[in-house]
């Protein structure tokens, strides 16, 4: 059994046992004091259980967030030609003439 399924088997025990307990025991005077031990276990064990079962929601949400989140996926970039026109003109060391001047 795992670990999951064994926390779980305790709460639930804990929660049908103790008030069981409760009913047949003779050691406490809950009335009297206002100190029931048993009634504070039961509510510690429902605490953890909600802990718990929170808990569990949140990753079984985090792990299918995580499936179906799209992978990304590589594509292949289309190679770039240079026009080797634009490379072998070549670059004027001189300014234009005159009457091509703006």
């Amino acid at each position: 059994m795992g670990f999951r399924r064994v926390v779980i088997a305790a709460i639930v025990a804990i929660c049908i046992v103790v008030p069981a307990i409760e009913m047949f025991d003779r050691w406490d005077q809950t009335i009297q004091d206002g100190n029931d031990t048993e009634a504070n276990v039961v509510i510690a064990a429902l605490c953890v259980g909600l802990a718990f079962a929170i808990g569990s929601i949140a990753i079984v949400r985090l792990i299918r967030a995580l499936l179906v989140r799209p992978r990304p996926r590589t594509v292949a970039v289309p190679c770039i030609q240079i026009s080797t026109l634009a490379l072998d003109s070549p670059i004027p060391t001189i300014s234009p003439p005159t009457p091509l001047r703006i």
